[in-house]
């Protein structure tokens, strides 16, 4: 666990560094124009930094030993709890005690979900939604971001091929120098009379030179895979 000054402090850098680039990125933007969530978040950090600090006055009013009422149900949440850290026992420097499991969790609570600017609007299912699916979550981005890069990368392949077949003369007029350029194939017209060959259909050249292509690139990501797993080295074999 982090000492209390230490998160403070580091969280504090970090919310009052969120609020400055939401007010820089919206700085000439008049007060209505401004998102609803925008303003839901700046209002949140606001509030989590006027509650970081407590008066001694409700420290003094606080008993120092807190008593837990205990029951089968409690006990058996906490056995659960005592065998996720007997599991991490870096969580809390091996430290079993009671107390030490129950600050633990207050700590982690507090931490990483009260405090945090991305939990804290949460309501409870949200933030129970969340927890739970949070490994759909990021497959889901890594997905999601995958999938843009593919497309952002076939839009461009597109827009050279058809900026490069404007520029690609048919023929050239040697006594002149006159210049003839073909009519850009990547056209519908061309495609309704003629058609194209597609990768799909594996008896033409276009398939079979994909289908080469894709060999060449896996072995081309094994090849990386391998050089990063042996730290730059690889066999001339």
């Amino acid at each position: 666990m982090k000492e209390a000054i230490e998160f403070k402090t580091s969280q504090m850098k970090a919310l009052i560094k969120r609020r400055n680039v939401l007010n820089k990125r919206y700085d000439t933007t008049l007060p209505e124009d401004i998102p609803l969530e925008v303003k839901s978040e700046l209002e949140l950090i606001e509030n989590l930094l006027n509650e970081f600090d407590i008066n001694q006055s409700t420290f003094d009013e606080r008993p120092t030993m807190i008593g837990i009422k205990n029951s089968r149900d409690e006990e058996w949440y906490f056995q659960q709890m005592k065998y996720w850290i007997e599991r991490h026992p870096n969580a809390l420097n091996a430290k079993f005690s009671r107390s030490s499991v129950y600050k633990f969790a207050l700590h982690f609570f507090v931490e990483n979900i009260a405090l945090n600017a991305n939990n804290a609007r949460l309501n409870y299912s949200e933030l129970a939604q969340k927890v739970n699916y949070v490994n759909s979550t990021k497959n889901d981005s890594k997905l999601t971001a995958q999938l843009a890069n593919v497309e952002n990368l076939l839009g461009f392949l597109l827009t050279m091929q058809q900026r490069q077949l404007e520029y690609i003369p048919e023929g050239i007029n040697l006594e002149n120098g006159f210049v003839k350029y073909a009519i850009n194939p990547i056209n519908p017209t061309e495609f309704q009379q003629f058609g194209t060959p597609t990768e799909l259909n594996p008896n033409n050249e276009l398939a079979q030179s994909y289908e080469e292509y894709k060999k060449i690139r896996r072995r081309d990501k094994q090849l990386i895979k391998k050089y990063h797993q042996t730290g730059g080295q690889l066999d001339d074999d």
